[in-house]
């Protein structure tokens, strides 16, 4: 696919477009299920989006070469996963420009929330580190 985009530029464009579409609609099918708490919704559509937009991209916009290695995707479900709790767990989510709170702080939230939410979050976060520390043991024996 890289190939082929990089001669046909405003395709690229056209469906770079679908496929930014298509993750918003998979993540408000995902989130939109009302038995959800919004707490909860929000590392399934962190991890969901930026995922899916490092794949998109990872696939078409690198050579064969250059692209991301399972230990590059390791790192980054760490990251959004830590930073997302990090975040969600002191000040909450803002605005762009931070005058208005989209989500409040994850300790607001019912007890029950706040359990499962921070358990998404660790399982990710735990879960991404072990495979990663499975690989790298695995590479050196």
């Amino acid at each position: 696919m890289y190939d082929f985009f990089q001669r046909h530029r405003f395709l690229e464009g056209v469906c770079g477009w679908a496929v930014l579409i298509a993750i918003v609609g998979a993540v408000a099918a995902l989130t939109g299920n009302r038995s959800l708490s919004p707490v909860w919704r929000v590392p399934l559509f962190l991890n969901v989006f930026a995922l899916g937009g490092f794949a998109y991209v990872n696939f078409t916009g690198e050579s064969a070469g250059n692209r991301m290695h399972i230990a590059d995707w390791l790192n980054r479900i760490q990251w959004i996963n830590g930073l997302g709790l990090l975040l969600h767990a002191t000040i909450g989510f803002f605005t762009r420009d931070g005058m208005r709170q989209l989500l409040p702080s994850l300790w607001s939230a019912p007890v029950i929330d706040v359990v499962i939410t921070v358990s998404i979050y660790v399982l990710l976060f735990a879960g991404a580190t072990t495979l990663a520390w499975v690989l790298k043991h695995h590479r050196r024996n």
